[in-house]
């Protein structure tokens, strides 16, 4: 009979063998693409969105570059803020159970 219990444990067993051949799966690669990607696309939004608003503030008021600068630092120190969380998140790993509700973590438990 083809579909023997035991030959699918011998094809299963040989390919968890042929896959620890040292190369990683495709999973690890994506989410470590996936991560590197959203923290791109924190910093360029954070930066685009303060940019924006400080040209517009600047057009609006007719200050030139002032609220332009004033912004682009606010928008860069949220873009640093937002991938040093998103990097916290990928080297802690997903956390479960009552320890990570908000009030656990502020008492430090």
């Amino acid at each position: 009979m083809a579909d023997d219990p035991s030959d699918l444990e011998t094809r299963i067993a040989a390919a968890r063998k042929k896959d620890k051949g040292g190369r990683s799966t495709g999973k690890a690669q994506a989410s470590g693409y996936g991560m590197a990607v959203r923290m791109t696309v924190e910093m360029v939004a954070a930066l685009a969105v303060s940019v924006f608003l400080g040209l517009w503030l600047d057009g609006e008021l007719d200050t030139a570059p002032l609220f332009l600068v004033i912004f682009l630092v606010l928008g860069m120190a949220a873009g640093v803020i937002n991938v040093v969380r998103a990097a916290r998140v990928m080297t802690r790993g997903p956390r479960c159970g009552p320890a990570d509700s908000e009030g656990d973590r502020k008492r430090g438990d």
